[in-house]
């Protein structure tokens, strides 16, 4: 069964191995293999990069972790009007958690007085942003040399 809980401290090194694995397995082709490569090391949980990624995340004002059992399956991260981060296990696609992150997200933006929700994209993740009623804006362009999509949805 999975549950949706606030981001813990305590969860980072889970959380970022989280990122960068999947991100590794599903989005290395979006872009040069030095900026895939970066982004990869950006999150890989070693004791030199902790702090770094600490503070990454404490400049989110919303941030959950999806739970089955004991174990983080999926992430969403951001403020009230941007997502910066959603990841899910590959195991879990297609189950309903990135689609329970993201509602989750939205009624909390809502909440603290959010209109809209952008996004930078994958390519891997535009048909779900797409079922979840988010519109591309403009066409694919390079975000630190990944390719991204901009989205956006009203709330």
């Amino acid at each position: 069964m999975m549950r949706i809980r606030k981001y813990r401290d305590s969860d980072l090194k889970d959380v970022a191995r989280l990122i960068s694995k999947t991100f590794g397995r599903f989005n290395s082709g979006e872009g040069s293999k030095k900026s895939v490569k970066n982004y990869i090391d950006t999150y890989t949980p070693l004791k030199k990069n902790l702090a770094r990624i600490k503070e990454n995340f404490d400049k989110c004002s919303i941030f959950y972790v999806a739970v089955a059992g004991e174990k983080i399956i999926g992430i969403v991260r951001g403020r009230e009007d941007k997502i910066v981060n959603l990841f899910v296990v590959g195991e879990y696609h297609k189950r309903g958690v990135a689609r329970g992150l993201v509602v989750k997200f939205e009624k909390t933006a809502k909440g603290m007085g959010g209109k809209s929700i952008k996004i930078n994209s994958s390519l891997y993740a535009i048909p779900f942003y797409e079922k979840m009623d988010y519109k591309k804006v403009g066409s694919i362009s390079k975000l630190f040399g990944l390719n991204v999509q901009k989205m956006r949805r009203g709330l």
